[in-house]
C-alpha cells in the first residue's frame, strides 16, 4: 500500500500496533489511540498481517477541518475494531479502502460518534479479493449532527460481503443519508443492510438511505435490505432498495457505438460507482480510486 504522496501525516498501524509515523500538524498517537487537534490531511494504513483481534481508536478534536484517508491491507483471516470520535463543529471528509488479497474472511466492526454541528462525508470502497462482515454504525449525539454515507462494493468469484451500515439519531435536529451501491459477479454474494434509527423525542431529524445492487450472472446472490425504525412523528425518513441485472438500453446503446458488450458491461460499472468521487477531495487519491476502478472492471 503506497503512500500518497500530497498527503503531509501518515500512520503505519501493524497488527494494531503503531509501526511507523510522520506528523507536520499537532497530531498525536498513544498506544491504540490517535487524536488530531488542527486542520490536516492524514493517510492512516492499517497492516493485517497476523490471524487475531485488533482495535484502534480516533478523536477530531472540536473546530478541525481534516481529510482523514483510512487503507487497510490484510493478508491473513482477522477482525479489526475501530472507534471514530468527531468533536463539535468539525467537517471530516473520509475515506475508507479495504485493499485486502487474502481471499479470506476480515471482520470489521466500526462505531463513530458525531457531536454538535459536526459534519462528516464518507466514502468506503470495497473492490478487493476477499470475504467480510462490516457493520458500521454511525452514531448522532447532539444537535446539528450531519453525515453523508457513500459505499461502493464489488464482490465476485465466490466471495461473501456482508454490509450493516447503520445511521443512529439520538438527538434532535440531526441529518444522515446513505447510498450504498453493490455489484455482484460469478458465484458470489453480495448483501447490504442499510438501517435508519430514530428514536422517541429526537424531533426534526431526518434519515435517508438507498441501496442499489447490480447482478452480473445468474449464479450469484444479492439482497438489498432497507430498515427504517421511527419512535418520532415529526421527522422525515426515506429509504429505497433495487435489485437487478444492468439496464439492456444502456448496453445496446453502447453497443451500437461499437463496443463489445463485455466492454459496454464494464463501462456501465464504471459509472455506477463513480459518486463515490464526490466524496474525495484529496487529488492523487481521486487518481488512485479512479485508477483501482477502472482495474476491477477491466476498463
Amino acid at each position: 500500500m503506497e503512500r500518497l504522496n500530497d498527503i503531509n501525516n501518515y500512520l503505519i498501524v501493524e497488527n494494531g500496533t503503531v509501526k511507523e509515523y510522520e506528523f507536520q500538524q499537532n497530531i498525536k498517537v498513544i498506544d491504540h489511540h490517535l487524536t488530531i487537534y488542527e486542520d490536516a490531511k492524514i493517510q492512516i494504513i492499517y497492516l493485517l498481517t497476523q490471524p487475531d483481534q485488533y482495535c484502534f481508536d480516533l478523536t477530531i478534536q472540536d473546530h478541525t477541518k481534516v481529510d482523514l484517508i483510512e487503507m487497510y491491507e490484510a493478508s491473513c483471516q482477522c477482525s479489526f475494531h475501530k472507534n471514530l470520535i468527531v468533536k463539535d463543529n468539525s467537517f471530516v471528509t473520509r475515506y475508507v479502502e479495504n485493499g485486502s488479497y487474502c481471499h479470506e474472511n476480515i471482520d470489521v466492526k466500526e462505531t463513530v460518534e458525531i457531536y454538535q454541528d459536526a459534519h462528516m462525508n464518507c466514502a468506503y470502497v470495497e473492490l478487493a479479493n476477499y470475504s467480510t462482515l462490516s457493520q458500521v454504525q454511525y452514531r448522532l449525539l447532539q444537535e446539528g449532527a450531519d453525515v453523508h454515507l457513500r459505499l461502493a462494493s464489488l464482490s465476485k468469484e465466490k466471495e461473501t460481503k456482508q454490509y450493516q451500515m447503520t445511521l443512529e439519531h439520538l438527538a434532535p435536529n440531526t441529518f444522515g443519508d446513505m447510498d450504498n451501491y453493490g455489484i455482484v459477479k460469478s458465484q458470489a454474494k453480495l448483501i447490504i443492510d442499510g438501517v435508519g434509527r430514530i428514536t422517541k423525542g429526537n424531533y426534526l431529524s431526518s434519515t435517508h438511505q438507498t441501496n442499489k445492487i447490480i447482478v452480473f450472472d445468474d449464479g450469484c446472490v444479492a439482497q438489498a435490505n432497507p430498515y427504517l425504525y421511527i419512535d418520532e412523528y415529526d421527522v422525515k425518513a426515506s429509504h429505497g432498495a433495487s435489485v437487478g441485472k444492468i439496464d439492456e438500453d444502456h448496453l445496446y446503446y453502447l453497443e451500437s457505438r461499437g463496443l463489445s458488450k463485455q466492454d459496454a458491461m464494464h463501462l456501465v460499472t464504471y459509472g455506477y460507482f463513480l459518486p463515490v468521487l464526490e466524496f474525495i477531495t484529496v487529488d492523487s487519491l481521486k487518481e488512485r480510486f479512479s485508477q483501482v476502478l477502472k482495474d476491477k472492471v477491466g476498463l
